[in-house]
């Protein structure tokens, strides 16, 4: 796989991983479904970020922020996108005019559970890409065993040749003589009288 392909690949994971979580857990914390696009469009806006960023080592700091970051927008946009308006309580206590404010990154929700389940998402970010390689590491070589098993599994084999079928050898005739020998009744020899 070449370099470009690989980052690309990674990208896709972290934003995949990023947006999917958030979205979860955002749910979870009682947060409304958005609509479709205001899951594909900061979907789309994580994937070309983490493109750029895929080349890059990142400390564990600058990962960090950059995850929180993206969860903070996450939650924005998933709030905004709601598929079903709130009204005025909002969702887990969110105004949507409210909201509205956090875009210039002011104000960030400090109440209820969604932060909580924000920061969870992050968490899980944050671990799934450093350690990306070890669990990708993991997974193909579950996969190259699978396709092992598999493989072993339906290779055809050479139909075994039949055995012959037993060969039937009839018992050795003994002498004319001791069969005759045997099967003589001895003179004198009668059946008992019955009285």
């Amino acid at each position: 796989m070449s370099e470009g392909m690989s980052r690309l690949g990674r990208a896709g994971g972290a934003a995949a991983l990023s947006t999917l979580s958030a979205l979860g857990m955002h749910m979870l914390a009682g947060g409304e479904a958005p609509s479709l696009l205001a899951v594909a469009a900061p979907l789309a806006a994580a994937f070309a970020i983490a493109a750029q960023l895929a080349g890059r080592p990142l400390g564990r700091w600058r990962l960090a922020v950059v995850v929180a970051a993206s969860q903070v927008a996450l939650h924005t946009t998933f709030s905004l996108g709601a598929s079903e308006p709130t009204g005025l309580g909002g969702h887990a206590g969110h105004d949507a005019a409210a909201l509205a404010g956090t875009l210039d990154g002011a104000a960030v929700h400090a109440h209820g559970a969604m932060p909580v389940a924000h920061a969870i998402a992050g968490a899980a970010t944050y671990v799934g890409i450093r350690a990306a390689d070890t669990v990708l590491g993991a997974l193909a070589g579950i996969v190259a065993l699978a396709l092992d098993a598999l493989v072993a599994a339906l290779r055809l084999r050479p139909a075994a040749a039949p055995s012959p079928a037993p060969r039937i050898v009839p018992a050795a005739q003994g002498p004319r003589l001791v069969r005759a020998v045997a099967l003589a009744v001895p003179s004198g020899r009668a059946p008992p009288v019955t009285a």
